[in-house]
Parts: C-alpha cells; sequence; structure tokens
C-alpha cells in the first residue's frame, strides 16, 4: 500500500514536470516573434496557468 502511494506520488509529480516543461517551450517560441506588449500578455497567460488558476480574458479576447 505503501508503495502505491509512493509510485503514485513520484507519477504525479513527474507529470507535473512535464507538463510545465512542454507549457515553457510553446511560451519561448511564442515570444520569439512577438512584440513588448503580447510578451507581458503571454507572461500573465503563463503565470495563471502554472499557477493553477485561470488567467484572466485577456482584452479582445472573445473566450467565455
Amino acid at each position: 500500500m505503501l508503495t502505491a502511494a509512493i509510485v503514485t506520488a513520484a507519477v504525479l509529480g513527474v507529470t507535473k514536470v512535464v507538463r510545465d516543461w512542454l507549457i515553457l517551450r510553446q511560451v519561448r517560441a511564442a515570444m520569439d516573434g512577438c512584440c513588448a506588449e503580447d510578451r507581458v500578455r503571454i507572461g500573465m497567460r503563463l503565470a495563471g496557468a502554472l499557477g493553477g488558476r485561470e488567467a484572466p480574458p485577456a482584452e479582445g479576447d472573445d473566450r467565455p
């Protein structure tokens, strides 16, 4: 039982690290070809995503 709990915790930890790495890789690629305002917007959304909270909708964003 303890082994199962340890393995589950390890898998969840590795999953989070991989997810964060993939997000950061996409953000780096997006920031390469954008202006300063877009970098700030991307940074705010990244902070929300990595913090586990939904980022506030960007101005002009038509998401619900």
